[in-house]
This record gives structure tokens, sequence and C-alpha cells, in this order.
């Protein structure tokens, strides 16, 4: 069941009450007081009652396309979902070899990201009808990879115990050899968003030789470093002692945030947006982009995001604010960061071992991925290929428009499209 933070929630704009999260600096200490008067832990989950509940595959078909669902296991016992599109709407008979690409969605997000847009403007369909099998994975913990071979999700006892370290570390290797055992194929082409683009780049610290098997991949807002991380979380990782607290407000393993916070954040970051929007703690975190989004679009996204995630996930970004680095998650013990990274400790992620070829798109309005972080990022990497480092040439371009802006299609598709078929004219790697 797909867990839904925040629509008990109605929506706070420009005029929230007055005396409850009235500034960014005295609002912890009115919402411990509001806390203390309403001690919950976290958000009740409902879900709006509408016809946009299709799973992902059942989407894909409902619009005429082929859908398949795989599952695999990773090397620590997440249980993962994988969709694919093997061939366009029209293109099916073709007797061809396609070639493949991978699709990795990012933070509170899931598979459901790349097709719930119109088949013109849906990334999935769009890469169908050019003629590629697609595929999108499903990190663990979202909707559809809520499984483990002996953890209960709903229980406390480990399921929720991971970052995007892990995510790194085991979901996109598996994910990727899958892909590769399934269609027969020796490489493919990877498409990340967001936090499908930070595990992307630290997945190079642990497994080289899954990196060597990739043509090339295209990071779609990329986020490593976070120092200067315009959204909600640099607020929340500017708490210090309060960060305990904060803790039982976002949820104890499931990131679940309770109403109080969400309507703490609603009423400091959220203003004059449209109704609807400061419910979902998504588009709180990530930004919001009117002139970009399609009203019609919005049902859909509000049911399937947010599509879960670890509490330790949000607060591994907060982590990177603080520290400045590109580094994976303190558990705050010896033992329990020797039990998660091993006796070498807390890893330092190096781009400079980011050694696949790169083409990199990113918006000047980005909360999540600013550009002052992701110039640091683009100067790190050792390999964006010539032409293929795209500034988005609109300027309220923000984290969520690479998925459903109206003209996604034009300012990032296109010149993807055009950047995947050249690396496979030529091998990019060479």
């Amino acid at each position: 069941m797909l867990i839904l933070a925040g629509f008990l929630l109605s929506c706070v704009v420009a005029g929230s009450r007055a005396g409850f999260c009235d500034t960014r600096d005295v609002a912890p200490q009115q919402i411990l007081s509001a806390y203390s008067r309403n001690p919950v832990s976290s958000a009740v989950s409902v879900r709006p009652r509408d016809n946009h509940n299709l799973p992902t595959d059942e989407m894909i078909r409902s619009v005429g396309y082929p859908a398949e669902t795989y599952t695999v296991t990773t090397e620590d016992g997440y249980i993962l979902t994988l969709h694919r599109i093997p061939h366009g709407k029209s293109n099916g008979n073709e007797n061809t070899i396609r070639p493949v690409v991978f699709l990795q969605h990012g933070l509170l997000c899931s598979s459901a990201d790349w097709i719930m847009p119109t088949p013109s403007k849906g990334l999935g369909y769009i890469l169908a009808d050019a003629g590629y099998d697609v595929w999108m994975g499903n990190y663990r913990g979202n909707t559809y990879s809520r499984n483990h071979t002996f953890f209960d999700p709903d229980k406390s006892d480990g399921f929720w115990d991971f970052t995007w370290d892990q995510m790194a570390k085991y979901d996109i290797p598996t994910q990727i050899e899958k892909v590769l055992e399934v269609t027969g194929h020796t490489e493919l082409q990877y498409v990340g968003h967001s936090m499908g683009t930070t595990a992307f780049m630290a997945m190079h610290h642990y497994r080289t030789d899954v990196a060597q098997k990739i043509r090339l991949a295209h990071l779609l807002s990329p986020v490593a470093y976070v120092k200067h991380m315009q959204s909600p979380i640099h607020w929340i990782a500017g708490l210090g002692p309060l960060l305990d607290t904060i803790m039982s407000w976002l949820g104890f393993g499931e990131f679940l945030p309770s109403n109080l916070l969400i309507d703490c954040l609603a009423s400091l970051f959220c203003h004059g947006l449209t109704e609807g929007i400061c419910t979902n703690i998504l588009f709180i975190l990530c930004g919001y982009d009117q002139p970009q989004m399609n009203s019609t679009l919005l049902g859909t996204i509000m049911h399937h995001t947010p599509a879960g995630a670890s509490t330790n996930t949000i607060l591994h970004y907060a982590q990177e604010i603080v520290s400045g680095e590109f580094e994976g998650y303190d558990w705050g013990s010896a033992k329990e960061n020797n039990m998660h990274h091993g006796a070498g400790g807390i890893p330092t992620y190096s781009l400079g071992d980011v050694t696949t070829p790169l083409a990199v798109y990113y918006g000047d309005n980005d909360w999540l991925a600013a550009a002052e972080d992701v110039l640091q990022t683009i100067a790190r990497l050792p390999k964006i290929m010539p032409g293929m480092l795209h500034e988005i040439q609109y300027p309220t371009w923000n984290h969520l428009d690479f998925l459903w802006g109206i003209d996604a299609d034009k300012y990032v598709y296109e010149p993807l499209l055009k950047n995947m078929e050249e690396c496979w004219n030529k091998d990019c790697r060479m």
C-alpha cells in the first residue's frame, strides 16, 4: 500500500494563521509547543478516492503500450520491482535489436514518475517510441519495493535502516544486472533524476564493474554536494540539538512526517501556491514551478507521490548540508557505522571515481540541486561528454520540472535523445 503523508492537512498558503511557524527562527519553539499539546508521531495515511490510482504497469497498458513487471532481490534481502516497456505503441513488430535504457527515480518517487504524463510528454513512452527497450527501477522502501526476505516494513525490525548508501551499493547494481540478464545485453544507458543521480555517482565507490557497463549516464538535476540546497531539508539540518525531537515528527524508520511538521513547513515555504500543493511533502521539499505544471496531471501526481522513503534517507541529505561533503551516512556510533559501512567506516565519495561517460542537465531554480552545488559537482566529474552539459534555458526550471514540466520534452528530452543516439552510434567510453 502506498503511504501518502499529509493528506489530512488543508492547504496552507499565503496568509497562514498567525502564531504558528511565523518565521524560520521561531518556528522550532512554536512547533515544540504545539507538539507538546498534541504529541502525534506521524501523519495518518489517507488515500484520495479518484481514478488516478492505477499502478505503473496498468497505467502503461491503459494508453496502449506493452508493460512487464519483474522482481529482483538484493544481497541484503530487499525485494525490488522493475517495470518495463519493451517497445513503443507502433514499433513492436520491427525485427531489430533494441538498445536498453534504465531509468531510476528520485527522492520520494517511483517508476510511475516516468509515465504519469501523456505519451507525448512522459519520458518512458518517448523512449519506447524512439526504439528503446525501457526499464524503470524502484528503490527499496517505495510503493513497489516495500518487501524483504525477512524484515517487515510495518514493524520496527530493521526494514527502514537504510539511506541512499545502500541504494548505491545494492539497489542500482542489482537492478542493472537483472535488466542485462533478462535482455541478454551486456550494456545499457542510464537515466537518473534527483536521488537517482546521487546513488548512481556513489555506486562507483562500490561497483566499478557495473559502472563499466553503462555507455552513457544522463544525470537530471544531479545531487551530490548540497550545502546550498534551498529545500526545507536545509532548515531541518540547522535545528542542531532539536533534531532528536524532530525525528519523532518525521517518523521513526519510515518517513511519515507529522501533520504538525507538514503544517509548519507549508507555513514557512509554501506561499500562494495552487490548491492542494502544500498538502504534499514532495512539493514542500522539492519546490513548485506553476507555469510548468500541467494542472490536469496533479491528481495523478498527488496519488503516486510521496511513494515512500526512510527517515534516515532525508537526514542523510541534512547531514551533508552541515558537512559540505559527498559522503556516507553517520549512524551515530562506531558500532552502527561499522555495521552499515564495514570496518572502513563512513565512506567519502570521490566524484573523480565516476568514470562513466556523462550527460548533465540542470536548472537554475532547483530547490534540491542548487546551481552553486551543481557547478561544484560538474567541476569534479571527470567525464562529462563534449556538448552534453545542459543548463536548462528556462529561468524558473525546478527540480520536478524534469519529470512533469509542460516543456520537459523541449528542454530536456530532445537533447537527451540526441545524446543517447550519439553514444549508441559510437562508444563514448573509449
